[in-house]
């Protein structure tokens, strides 16, 4: 049962051939809608194949083809265009095996409607499984069941695929939703996509990738893990804060010290290797279960998958709909000449920052997880070139949010305590 009340907007659709979430209210119906026996199904279907390994055996000849064509098939009756991105690989040994065969990625666009600009928005999950005898990486398994990595966050893809078809939904930013195969390989599918994406010069507004997010113990507070990438601070800030308000999930953020090892492990940091952000989130409780036959259905929480869904859905609206007026997004310079010196700093630091008209300002300074652990209120400021000294001595050393506020709105810039 959700902990938090919505008040819910019941939309006709005999009055309204298609619905764009315009507001909060209305997203908090279409949240709703997230079914936790609908997540459950689509893990259920994928672990029914036996195996997912991405590399040819006797359980699946023709390596994830049937796979892929599962997923194509689902997008389809979604109404979103679907293709097959396949990639040769012959030349290489990884875990021992020589690679020579076919992988399959897929591909959905979901156009936008009333483009705001040419950059689009990724939600990906990599499709493929792998696992091993007694943890041995020497000696994997030819049935691989991989519900919770990675079919529950191929499960949340879909569900947005569907919540989106059944409302007839639209968006300002074209939707990508990719299935990447040979992840357990080294990202091999995900850096294909975002190689070719790079040369043809594609803008991706936000790479989405959802790794392992059903594992949940009932008798645990229920978080979410937020894995960030340097170009995208202020993203995994603004997901957090989304995630608060539209779930029933804690989002964690963490420390730079413990980020990193994790962010560079899942699909996603095949993107920002190519210069684009984008946020990776993932069950804060891992499972016991990684990388064996025990990643079955039965060890997954169908609830809390859901919710991961939820967050999702809240979060591709606030990318791909900025105009929608859910969550926070990159506003317009509502300041000029901005900088902090000296940045990184050990103390104290300068903030300049140029006015165009007079006004109030207010500046904070938060941690990665959202908290606002020092502010400073201005009186009205005259329009011009103005200063503000910050003290973070008394602050642990990390990253840090500095946002000026003022009447015009919210910039945000990057602060490293040293």
């Amino acid at each position: 049962m959700r902990k938090k009340t919505f008040l819910l907007l019941l939309v006709c659709a005999s009055m309204f051939s298609t619905l764009r979430a315009q507001s909060p209210t209305d997203l908090e119906n279409i949240l709703s809608q997230i079914s936790a026996d609908s997540v459950y199904a689509t893990v259920q279907d994928l672990q029914n194949f036996g195996s997912r390994l991405a590399v040819r055996n006797e359980n699946n000849p023709d390596g994830n083809r049937d796979v892929a064509d599962y997923i194509i098939q689902r997008l389809e009756n979604y109404g979103i265009s679907t293709s097959i991105d396949s990639l040769d690989i012959h030349g290489g040994i990884i875990y021992g095996m020589w690679i020579d065969q076919w992988f399959y990625n897929v591909k959905g666009v979901l156009p936008a409607s009333n483009p705001i600009d040419d950059s689009l928005v990724l939600v990906g999950a990599h499709m493929d499984a792998i696992s091993f005898n007694n943890g041995s990486y020497t000696s994997m398994t030819a049935q691989v069941p991989g519900a919770d990595d990675n079919a529950s966050g191929v499960a949340v893809m879909l569900e947005l695929a569907r919540i989106i078809h059944e409302n007839n939904l639209q968006f300002r930013r074209d939707i990508h939703f990719m299935a990447f195969d040979v992840e357990e390989f080294g990202l091999i599918g995900s850096r294909h996509d975002a190689q070719k994406r790079s040369e043809a010069g594609e803008k991706i507004a936000l790479m989405m990738n959802n790794d392992m997010v059903s594992n949940q113990p009932e008798d645990e507070d229920w978080k979410l893990t937020f894995r960030w990438y340097d170009n995208a601070v202020d993203v995994a800030n603004h997901a957090a804060a989304i995630c608060e308000q539209y779930t029933d999930l804690e989002p964690v953020i963490l420390p730079e010290t413990e980020n990193w090892e994790m962010a560079s492990r899942s699909d996603s940091y095949a993107y920002y290797r190519y210069g684009y952000r984008a946020i990776f989130t993932h069950e804060y409780t891992f499972s016991s279960s990684y990388h064996t036959l025990h990643d079955v259905t039965d060890s997954c929480n169908y609830p809390y998958l859901a919710e991961v869904a939820r967050y999702n859905m809240a979060m591709l609206t606030a990318y791909a709909d900025p105009t929608s007026g859910v969550g926070l997004e990159e506003h317009p310079a509502v300041t000029t000449s901005t900088y902090a010196y000296p940045n990184p700093c050990v103390g104290k630091v300068i903030l300049q920052y140029q006015l165009e008209q007079d006004s109030p300002v207010s500046i904070s300074v938060l941690d990665l997880r959202g908290c606002i652990v020092l502010r400073i209120d201005q009186s009205v400021q005259s329009a011009g070139i103005c200063h503000s000294e910050l003290d973070l001595s008394s602050l642990p050393t990390g990253l840090y949010l500095c946002q000026i506020r003022t009447d015009k709105g919210v910039e945000t810039l990057k602060l490293l305590r040293q």
